[in-house]
């Protein structure tokens, strides 16, 4: 007669994920260093963009400010001079 054992879970991984790592207790300067050269990978993985490029999109952010700032302000207007003519004046 045979018997037939279950699997462990060691075996039966869920597919497509990674089995975790099992790492020691580190101390907190070891943790800090780990993050910080994590931190420095990444870094160097950013695309900067040109001066040219800054230039331009500061500009088009000041022209949108500034076109914002001007419909608001001909909006409150308008609702000030509707308003203001409706209400009665008080003396």
């Amino acid at each position: 007669m045979t018997t037939i054992s279950k699997p462990s879970k060691e075996t039966h991984d869920t597919p497509g994920k990674k089995p975790r790592k099992q790492e020691a207790a580190s101390s907190p300067m070891e943790q800090l260093t780990t993050y910080l050269k994590g931190v420095r990978s990444e870094w160097a993985k950013v695309s900067w963009p040109t001066w040219p490029q800054i230039w331009g999109q500061t500009i088009v952010v000041l022209v949108m400010v500034s076109v914002v700032t001007l419909c608001l302000f001909a909006l409150d207007y308008t609702f000030h001079f509707i308003i203001s003519s409706i209400t009665p004046h008080r003396s």
